[in-house]
């Protein structure tokens, strides 16, 4: 039987990088966006390089929505929760400017919807008594930094999850884990962003295929709940 993988928050960089590296081991992929154009993009680049995808509409930030998604697609062996896009900085506040306000935006992207995807997507991995459930995480989580407060903050709790889903789910035959980004994903909105304009220093740019490549051996060996990819900010 052909396994699947769904990409919820699936994007032209580390989203078609995952799809390429678990699709070359032949995982057909289920693409999750919130506009057809970039899932058509995306189905037919996969579909040229001898991938079958398919999209499906969702914004994953909204649980309800993750949910529908999750029933649209069937039967899920792996799912990565990559949220991303907007503008560098948006809702980011850094610690002295945490309020309950930025504090809860963050925490739902980034928490309230991993949690949201988990609920929609365990039942039948235990059921079968396999599946993955893999998390793009933040360095944030793992090395407190003050310029991120809230998201941080989010991280952290995060990372306190997969942990405990990892050592509870591991019985089960299902794993959980993350990549922990330490470095400007190459082509990433943040690293346009922020090469947009003159720096004073020269930021670790990592390409999206090495990030690829290590979700794919967190899922392979099922042997650590987390790595670490790049130095940013230490």
């Amino acid at each position: 039987m052909t396994r699947t993988l769904a990409i919820f928050g699936a994007g032209p960089v580390l989203g078609l990088s995952l799809a390429r590296r678990f699709g070359r081991e032949g995982f057909r992929v289920a693409l999750v966006a919130r506009t057809t154009e970039n899932l058509d993009a995306l189905v037919a680049t996969l579909d040229g390089d001898g991938i079958e995808a398919s999209g499906f509409i969702a914004d994953v930030y909204e649980p309800a929505q993750i949910s529908a998604a999750v029933t649209a697609i069937g039967r899920i062996d792996a799912v990565a929760f990559n949220p991303g896009g907007g503008n560098l900085g948006e809702g980011i506040a850094p610690v002295l400017d945490v309020d309950p306000e930025n504090l809860l935006l963050i925490l739902d992207r980034f928490l309230v919807s991993a949690v949201a995807l988990v609920r929609a997507v365990l039942p039948g991995m235990i059921e079968r008594g396999d599946g993955a459930i893999l998390f793009t995480a933040g360095q944030s989580g793992l090395h407190p930094a003050p310029f991120l407060g809230n998201v941080g903050m989010a991280q952290a709790a995060l990372r306190n999850y997969f942990h405990n889903l990892n050592s509870v789910l591991a019985e089960k035959g299902v794993y959980a884990g993350a990549v922990n980004v330490g470095a400007l994903i190459e082509g990433s909105v943040p690293h346009r962003e922020i090469t947009s304009v003159p720096l004073d220093f020269e930021p670790e740019v990592i390409h999206p295929d090495v990030f690829a490549d290590a979700f794919w051996k967190l899922y392979a060996k099922r042997e650590a709940p987390e790595v670490l990819v790049g130095s940013f900010g230490r």
